[in-house]
């Protein structure tokens, strides 16, 4: 069987494009060009991010997804693990992870108090929406983490001994299968620690 850990990681800062060094003079700012990416001397660059990492079997799962698409760069380029960044989404997202429930109260957590609830509205019907794929977005945007910004999913399926993770991606697929009681373990490790 494959193994599971949480880790945390950073995605180091890359360079985007040297040719953008005549957009300072149009911006007139150095730093906070937009999103993650940040102007500078040297052109646009992609800013570090620090998320938690899946690793399977001691490696970077963002490592063995390189392979698996045969990518000339990291998928980090875009993406970064759905954990680590927000305690209240990562809540949902180990329970996602895990097939437990989540609460209206759990997804009215992540958005503003002030909100009104018909504000809130619109969130909740989308995120319920998200709660409904049969795919768990595991990889997402850097910088707001929803699934129309792409990323990548997994299938997961459950045994009463296992847990499976299959990745597609046209005819090949990439599954790995880890122990039911040591993949709960992690997940619920984890969502103890955001949860306090």
């Amino acid at each position: 069987m494959d193994t599971l850990r949480l880790q945390k990681y950073q995605r180091q800062g890359s360079l985007i494009d040297k040719e953008t060094n005549s957009l300072k003079k149009v911006s007139g700012k150095k730093n906070n060009f937009h999103g993650n990416t940040t102007l500078t001397n040297k052109g646009l660059v992609k800013s570090e991010a620090q998320f938690l990492e899946y690793f399977v079997n001691d490696k970077p799962l963002s490592e063995l997804l390189d392979n698996f698409y045969n990518s000339k760069t990291t998928i980090l380029e875009n993406w970064i693990g759905a954990l680590g960044t927000n305690s209240k989404t990562d809540i949902i997202k180990v329970k996602q992870l895990i097939g437990k429930e989540v609460s209206d109260k759990e997804i009215r957590q992540v958005y503003p108090s002030a909100w009104t609830d018909d504000e809130f509205s619109w969130y909740l019907e989308k995120y319920r929406e998200e709660l409904k794929k049969t795919k768990v977005l595991i990889y997402c945007c850097a910088e707001c983490g929803d699934y129309d910004c792409g990323g990548i999913a997994v299938t997961i399926d459950k045994t009463d001994s296992s847990v499976t993770w299959t990745i597609k991606e046209g005819d090949k697929a990439l599954r790995f299968e880890f122990d039911k009681y040591s993949y709960f373990e992690v997940f619920n490790n984890y969502l103890r620690i955001v949860a306090k």
